[in-house]
């Protein structure tokens, strides 16, 4: 397993001036977060790419910031609004493939105790494989997260999708299983060999967010959980711009994750 980091880490640092700081820490995998719509745009994510080319760096998933309202542009009743936003999900996974990106992270809908009839989850699913369908034919895969704000935050849900929809894998992410009130392992079996993508950080009672090595995160257990069920993809640090001070606080941590997954 190789240890990444998120361009989210700096936000609202732009990702252009984000990454020669990663790649100065001894960083080669990262996770690109777009903020806005301009950056998908080709004249831009050529630009980028050619940056990344240059730092070494490794682009393993991109992350869109219109994670904010996938339920909206995707799982509405509005079926006209579906389409349009499938054809700018297309426009994504042609911009994840430009950067060599293998996955796309993906939110899905907000958790406003909404329930769904057999239909609605048919139609649902239905929306899910168009995505998962118009990644692959891009060479990218669509990637569901756990997220605590979002119906993802429930394991039972994530179950339901395993077996609905084959094609969707899943991205980890610890601090938002923690916000959740559910344990990583719950949610590691809800995903099982489908995890493709971990997002990764600490926590304490205090704190849902923390750098690696700075909670109570028991990682040994963590990594041989992993390890366990065969995950051999990265594990990319995602924290907050208010976590830490200076980027070598960042190397730190990748230093402390290593013990548990040396390279």
């Amino acid at each position: 397993m190789r240890i990444g980091m998120s361009t989210a880490c700096f936000y609202p640092q732009p990702m252009e001036e984000a990454l020669p700081v990663i790649a100065a820490l001894g960083v080669r995998a990262v996770e690109i977060f777009f903020n806005t719509e301009s950056e998908f745009s080709p004249r831009f994510y050529e630009m980028l790419g050619a940056q990344v080319r240059n730092l070494g760096l490794d682009v393993v998933s991109v992350h869109p910031y219109t994670s904010l309202m996938e339920g909206l542009l995707l799982f509405s009743d509005y079926a006209r609004r579906t389409e349009d936003g499938l054809m700018q999900y297309q426009r994504y996974f042609e911009c994840a493939a430009a950067l060599g990106a293998r996955f796309l992270t993906f939110h899905g809908e907000r958790d406003m105790g909404q329930k769904d009839d057999p239909a609605r989850w048919e139609r649902k699913c239905r929306v899910y494989q168009r995505l998962c369908e118009i990644g692959a034919a891009c060479g990218v895969t669509l990637a569901q997260e756990n997220v605590a704000w979002c119906r993802s935050r429930d394991p039972a849900f994530i179950h339901a999708l395993y077996r609905d929809v084959p094609a969707l894998r899943y991205t980890l992410d610890i601090k938002q299983a923690y916000r959740a009130g559910q344990s990583w392992k719950a949610v590691i079996d809800a995903m099982g060999e489908r995890l493709v993508n971990v997002h990764i950080n600490d926590f304490s009672a205090e704190q849902s967010c923390l750098l690696p090595g700075l909670g109570t995160m028991d990682y040994a257990a963590f990594f041989s959980q992993l390890r366990a069920q065969g995950y051999d993809g990265h594990t990319i640090i995602e924290v907050y711009r208010t976590n830490f001070h200076e980027p070598e606080e960042l190397q730190r941590a990748v230093r402390t994750l290593n013990r548990f997954a040396p390279v």
